[in-house]
């Protein structure tokens, strides 16, 4: 498997994971009061938009080239890592 290939399967796995976890919080939406309500909106759009950047990323490297995917590996693979935080940022609200 190369690199980009276990780049992909990374990205699709963790993104399979944050998909669980909006799946929760929209569950836990439906349950909340109106001021937690609106806490709670405000941390799934920060979620589904890391989810739709970390879903563009995904596609584009597997668009790419080896040539390609071995230029941008680095700025990806820290593009990726911020996407990271940014979700751990919003989830660690209601952990």
């Amino acid at each position: 498997m190369s690199v980009k290939e276990a780049f992909v399967r990374q990205t699709e796995e963790q993104i399979e994971e944050w998909q669980a976890q909006l799946d929760e919080f929209n569950r836990k939406l439906e349950e909340a009061e109106a001021q937690s309500k609106a806490e709670i909106e405000n941390s799934i759009a920060q979620m589904e938009k890391t989810l739709e950047q970390a879903l563009a990323m995904q596609e584009q490297v597997q668009k790419a080239s080896e040539n390609a995917w071995n230029d941008m590996s680095s700025a990806t693979e820290k593009a990726y890592e911020q996407l990271k935080k940014g979700w751990e940022k919003a989830l660690s609200r209601y952990e």
